[in-house]
Parts: structure tokens; C-alpha cells; sequence
């Protein structure tokens, strides 16, 4: 099960490289994934929850929605720098930018996050623990992977001044 996570990871990195054409944009897009990835899977290995099938089929499903928040957000970064001619040292452009990203559609993603995550909390009520298992583990993730994307991108982008 953990091979399989191991080798959906990978396929989401090549991925994002092939839709970025940039393996530096690929990494910036894939790091909140990872991270979202770590504190879930640490969380579950803190509380004593084991790997089973339900969360091993979960982890490799999530991904593919968890960094739609980041290509979303990285994709509409580009298009926004590019749209506006700015250079790519001119700093106050690249914040004005991270600016018009996180208002217009951060709010895309911040609204996606929620109702994802809203209506997976609902299986928190169920009376079997395979669904209280998947409602905690979607919802956590959209809720943490949106989370990172709006903040952890922004910081990244100064960062390596992309």
C-alpha cells in the first residue's frame, strides 16, 4: 500500500512538471501537497491509526484533488504575469500579482476547500468507522492542502523570486 502511495507521488510530480513545462514550478506547486501530506500521515501515526485499506485507497485519491489548489493557484500566477508584461525582477509586480491571485481566485479555492470539506465532515456522524475514516481524512485534506496553497505558494514564489 505504501509502494503504491509512494509511486502516486511520483506520477503527481511528473505531472505537474509536464503541465508546468518546469520542473522549479513543478517543486514549488508539489511542496504544499507534501506537506499537506506529512502532517496527515504524521497525525495518523501520532494517534495510533494504522495504514488500512480504506486509508491507503483515500491517500492515493486525495492527491489528485488535494494539488488541484496549487496548480489552480500556480496557473493563474503565470497567467497574470504574463498578462501584465512585468519583468521577472520587478518585486512590487510579483506581489501586486500574489495579491490579485489571493483575492480573486484564492476565493475560488478557499469556496472549493470548504464545500469539499463540509461535505465529507457530514460522514463524521456515520455510525461505521470506515466512513468516519474517510470523512475525516477528505476533509482534513482539502482543508489543509487549500490552507498551504494560499500560504505556503506565496512564500515560495518571493522566495525563489519566480
Amino acid at each position: 500500500m505504501m509502494a503504491g502511495f509512494a509511486i502516486a507521488l511520483v506520477v503527481v510530480f511528473c505531472v505537474l512538471t509536464a503541465d508546468f513545462r518546469s520542473v522549479k514550478w513543478a517543486l514549488v506547486a508539489y511542496l504544499p501537497l507534501l506537506l499537506t501530506v506529512l502532517l496527515i500521515f504524521g497525525t495518523l501515526g501520532w494517534i495510533g491509526k494504522t495504514i488500512d485499506m480504506p486509508v491507503a485507497v483515500l491517500s492515493c485519491l486525495s492527491l489528485g484533488m488535494a494539488v488541484d489548489f496549487a496548480i489552480h493557484f500556480v496557473t493563474r500566477y503565470r497567467q497574470r504575469r504574463e498578462s501584465v508584461g512585468a519583468p521577472d525582477s520587478d518585486d512590487a509586480q510579483r506581489v501586486s500579482t500574489l495579491q490579485w491571485v489571493i483575492q480573486w481566485p484564492g476565493k475560488g479555492i478557499v469556496r472549493n476547500a470548504l464545500m469539499f470539506a463540509v461535505a465529507f465532515a457530514v460522514m463524521l456522524f456515520a455510525p461505521l468507522t470506515p466512513y468516519i475514516t474517510v470523512g475525516a481524512f477528505i476533509a482534513s485534506m482539502m482543508t489543509l492542502s487549500a490552507l498551504a496553497s494560499l500560504t505556503l505558494l506565496p512564500s515560495l514564489i518571493r522566495l525563489f523570486r519566480l
